[in-house]
């Protein structure tokens, strides 16, 4: 399995050259879920970033033992935990295998190590996760400008 090359064919790798991609291939680390593994859940905090590689992973939100909410579908190529990764706070969701999968996993001591050496990679990879929080952040207000419409046509309908 070339690590680079599966590297550069994720959102990570739309900020990261070629070479770079080569150099954090030695950094990271590969996982395997099956159907129903959870990759990591709420509440933990393990300061990853992941990279699906293949097989899709469902966001999810734990309400109570036995409820929980669909909140998103995550895809091959898609990033996850960059604000673990980052701040080290706590997982605010459950993230569990939809399918078989297999993710790459950047550990921040791994990333680290790598700051001094490789300074432009690490401004690159940094890029990258603010880009992809970005995006992120305009889904969400997406999501609750709908909400609030929907919200806000059925107060109307009542009065």
């Amino acid at each position: 399995m070339d690590i680079a090359k599966i590297i550069s064919e994720t959102i990570l790798g739309q900020d990261v050259t070629t070479e770079e991609c080569e150099i954090l291939s030695s950094a990271v680390t590969q996982r395997s879920l099956t159907k129903g593994e959870i990759l990591f859940d709420e509440g933990t905090k393990d300061e990853t970033l992941y990279l699906l590689v293949s097989g899709k992973l469902e966001v999810v939100k734990v309400l109570s033992k036995d409820k929980t909410i669909h909140i998103d579908t995550l895809k091959e190529g898609s990033m996850t935990g960059e604000l673990s990764f980052i701040d080290g706070n706590t997982h605010t969701m459950r993230l569990l295998a939809k399918k078989e999968c297999e993710v790459l996993m950047l550990h921040k001591d791994a990333f680290e190590e790598l700051v001094e050496k490789e300074p432009m990679l690490t401004y690159h990879v940094m890029r990258s996760i603010l880009r992809y929080s970005h995006v992120m952040q305009r889904k969400i207000n997406a999501k609750y400008l709908e909400m609030h419409r929907m919200v806000q046509n059925q107060y109307t309908a009542q009065y």
